[in-house]
């Protein structure tokens, strides 16, 4: 089994094309020696062309993502062809940082002592159980919950520089109109009705920022503010349709503010944008009480 991310290897090479790291999830390991010098092959020769953004090739039923950093060290991915490319991209930057600051002492001498590297598995691990963590969180979530960006750890990540690079180049003008737009206070599929863009999308921007550990995500949670004769006078101003009224006589019971809008169009039997539809005739009458979904910025 390779995980929720999809991968299935990792592997380090010196520029040479020498393998100095290794970590398999299984038994069998299909990045060999054969395979780790057609992969620094190409780099070198894609290097002379100036070309450092990560780059991916098909392999035998699977996909190799690598990357070389500084042109110094080499790092692959062997993942499952329907893996989320954006978000091993997030991944693989980051084991490749982790492991040039973990070795830069090391990596400097002329003949590196395989031995020193072997306890980055242990590291690996960790990182990959945190992100499949994060993502299992991520595909459990609808269209109506509200992402927020995280400003302190964003205001440390713009400083460190290259996440505006990498993001536009991951996700070119349809991620630059989406990240404005992930304010706090605007569900996703409000997002993509105020963008025309599709959900898909905005999930895979979601992701991306959510793995990064830049991201706050909270589900929407109706509260009725007043269920008495006043309200019924409201919904005879407004005119709600009858099939509109029906439907909210149901709902009314749940919408305490602690029930998010799905788990109560899952209990009525009815699609969450058909519930949502009637909310937004009543205004101010729902209040959207936000319940944070756990797990997505904090590593530790």
């Amino acid at each position: 089994m390779s995980g929720k991310l999809g991968i299935q290897e990792f592997m380090v090479l010196t520029a040479g094309g020498s393998p100095i790291f290794h970590y398999s999830n299984t038994n069998i390991r299909k990045l060999d020696e054969l395979l780790s010098g057609f992969l620094s092959a190409i780099t070198s020769f894609a290097s002379e062309f100036g070309e450092r953004s990560i780059q991916s090739l098909s392999f035998e039923g699977s996909e190799l993502l690598y990357e070389q950093i500084e042109d110094e060290c080499l790092f692959i991915f062997l993942v499952e062809t329907d893996s989320s490319e954006k978000v091993l991209r997030a991944v693989l930057r980051e084991l490749s940082r982790k492991f040039m600051s973990r070795y830069e002492t090391e990596l400097r001498m002329d003949i590196p002592i395989l031995d020193v590297f072997m306890d980055f598995e242990h590291e690996v691990r960790g990182v990959l159980t945190y992100y499949e963590g994060i993502l299992i969180i991520m595909s459990s979530l609808s269209a109506f919950v509200i992402p927020e960006i995280n400003k302190e750890t964003m205001d440390l990540v713009l400083r460190s520089g290259g996440f505006l690079d990498e993001f536009h180049r991951d996700f070119g003008g349809a991620g630059n109109k989406i990240l404005p737009e992930i304010n706090g206070m605007t569900s996703i599929y409000d997002i993509g009705r105020n963008l025309g863009v599709t959900e898909e999308e905005i999930s895979d921007v979601i992701e991306y920022l959510a793995i990064r550990g830049l991201l706050r995500v909270s589900k929407m949670c109706p509260l009725i503010k007043s269920n008495d004769s006043r309200f019924d006078a409201y919904l005879d101003i407004i005119g709600l349709p009858n099939k509109d009224y029906q439907l909210l006589e149901r709902a009314k019971s749940f919408c305490n503010g602690e029930r998010p809008l799905v788990d109560i169009s899952e209990r009525l039997g009815v699609v969450p944008e058909r519930l949502y539809e009637v909310f937004e005739k009543l205004g101010e009458e729902v209040e959207w009480k936000l319940v944070e979904v756990i797990g997505l910025v904090d590593k530790n």
